[in-house]
């Protein structure tokens, strides 16, 4: 059972790290874009903007792969969670209180985040 709360907690916490991850690099893209915009609105010389171009398209390849990391991690975390959901000693444990939080929190994020992008 010890076995079973660690692999809980661990896959909690991957699924939570893994989504803040993602909307880090949704954050920071956004920033970069209203700067290429910025500099471009300005006239700013040509290799500058060239250089953030690039700062701008590395940071929208890391969404994606940011995103392809947290559904992995997210697979993972409701496998384990169903799984724990199931056996009614780990139900009343710590662990799986604060996994079920995470799994609600999750959830919800990633609805809005799938409305924001409609």
């Amino acid at each position: 059972m010890a076995d079973k709360l660690k692999d809980l907690k661990i896959k909690t916490g991957v699924a939570k790290r893994t989504w803040k991850e993602h909307l880090s690099y949704k954050k920071e893209y956004d920033n970069e874009k209203r700067k290429v915009e910025k500099m471009t609105s300005e006239g700013r010389d040509e290799y500058d903007l060239k250089k953030a171009q690039e700062v701008l398209k590395e940071t929208e390849s890391m969404i994606s792969h940011t995103k392809s990391s947290f559904l992995k991690a997210w697979k993972d975390f409701q496998d384990v969670y169903n799984a724990a959901g199931n056996d009614d000693t780990l139900k009343q444990s710590k662990e799986y209180e604060e996994a079920q939080k995470m799994y609600d929190e999750l959830s919800k994020a990633q609805e809005e985040d799938r409305a924001a992008q409609a």
